[in-house]
């Protein structure tokens, strides 16, 4: 074939070669598009996933914590409705005990069942204890009643520690009320729920040292016993709780202790 037929083959052909090569371009951009397609997809795909993983984490968590918001709300209440009943039948035990002391208010109090905490708030209780006064009227004893019950509004809500403020100062007033002796069993209880069980042992002490008729007094001496373990006084715990035991056998601090005193007996072993 000589050049010249060459040449007219080549121009013939020139078309079709170019149609090709665009076709043959097309065609890998088309794949290179469906690629990248295929990956954006797949990355939105994960992306939908994770999401959708994250917020059911997120809704769980919402459960939770509203089951946790509600089980405190119910927790509380039960323990203003577990106050509220103590503090209606010890009052009226204290009212009872109070009145029936009235003609014997002068004469000495009775030692108390277990030797007071040094401490300078034992001490300041025990030298500026007021006289027990005379029988009070009416109007005095409406006044007492009121001013204990605002400082029992303090402790339902559990704001302890303007409950304990509240109550120092009502027995600053009325040391030797009808209501005093269960006002100082409170302040005691408001900084055992605070764990504040130094300054817990030495109220319930003063319960103990001051009102050694209140009904309270099984009670306090287990406290004492629960704080001054806590406090890692476990020789002075295991004294108090087992005078508690031989003091008041039958009652259900005494099993309380008894049961506290095994449970000690197991940790030194």
């Amino acid at each position: 074939m000589n050049r010249q037929n060459i040449m007219r083959l080549g121009l013939l052909l020139a078309p079709w070669l170019f149609a090709a090569a665009g076709h043959a371009a097309e065609t890998l951009e088309q794949r290179i598009a469906r690629l990248e397609q295929k990956m954006d997809s797949q990355a939105l795909v994960e992306m939908a996933v994770r999401l959708d993983r994250l917020e059911r984490e997120l809704q769980q968590l919402r459960g939770q914590t509203e089951e946790q918001a509600h089980s405190v709300k119910d927790l509380r209440q039960r323990q203003r409705d577990l106050y509220m009943d103590i503090d209606r039948r010890i009052s009226s035990m204290e009212r009872e005990a109070g009145a029936a002391g009235v003609a014997t208010a002068t004469e000495p109090a009775p030692a108390s069942p277990v030797a007071p905490v040094s401490t300078p708030a034992a001490a300041a209780a025990s030298t500026n204890a007021a006289p027990a006064p005379a029988a009070a009227s009416g109007m005095d004893a409406e006044k007492e009643r009121v001013a204990y019950q605002k400082a029992f509004d303090q402790l339902r809500d559990l704001r302890y520690e303007q409950a304990i403020d509240a109550f120092r100062s009502f027995l600053k007033e009325y040391p030797n009320g009808n209501y005093a002796p269960i006002a100082q069993y409170w302040i005691g209880e408001a900084n055992y729920a605070q764990r504040n069980f130094k300054q817990a042992v030495a109220d319930y002490q003063l319960l103990l040292q001051n009102y050694p008729k209140s009904p309270k007094l099984a009670e306090a001496m287990l406290k004492i016993g629960y704080s001054q373990y806590e406090l890692g006084e476990k020789d002075a715990a295991k004294t108090i709780l087992t005078d508690l035991a031989n003091r008041y056998p039958d009652t259900t601090e005494a099993g309380q202790a008894n049961a506290f005193l095994q449970k000690m007996r197991g940790e030194s072993k």
